[in-house]
């Protein structure tokens, strides 16, 4: 899916200026988590979807799963193997603090966490969440010869 796609999708269409959760102050041990959310709304992340389509790897296929799967923003997020235990621990925290949020597909998750809606209670551990599996990620790429 393409960068403007998914911000059509994810933000509100009528909103100028910085998005809310940029204005608020952010603990300095969640900024890379911030930042790593930035990145995946502005579309210029290391995913294999984006670099794939920068022509910087051939494949877009997720190096940490095998499901064959393109390695997209969603199925990073929502549906890699790899990082099922973060995923459950990020979830449960969703849940509790917006349970509606249970009936939501992977789809429907991936716009609340990366839209503008999220919930303020929500936003430390989803950067938590996104540092983990940044981690996560890069040690399986090192593993594979393809880390730095």
């Amino acid at each position: 899916m393409s960068t403007l796609r998914n911000m059509s999708n994810w933000v509100e269409k009528e909103r100028f200026g910085l998005p809310e959760y940029l204005l608020r102050t952010c603990p300095s041990s969640l900024r890379e988590g911030r930042r790593l959310k930035t990145k995946f709304r502005l579309g210029c992340h290391d995913l294999r979807s984006s670099s794939s389509r920068t022509q910087l790897v051939r494949n877009a296929q997720c190096p940490c799963c095998e499901s064959r799967e393109s390695e997209t923003i969603q199925h990073t997020l929502f549906e890699c193997e790899a990082f099922e235990e973060e995923r459950e621990a990020f979830l449960a925290r969703l849940y509790s603090v917006c349970p509606s949020a249970r009936r939501l597909t992977d789809v429907g998750r991936c716009r609340l966490v990366m839209g503008d809606e999220l919930p303020r209670e929500i936003e430390n551990p989803l950067y938590r969440y996104l540092i983990a599996i940044s981690r996560l990620r890069l040690g399986i790429l090192t593993e594979q010869g393809e880390g730095s």
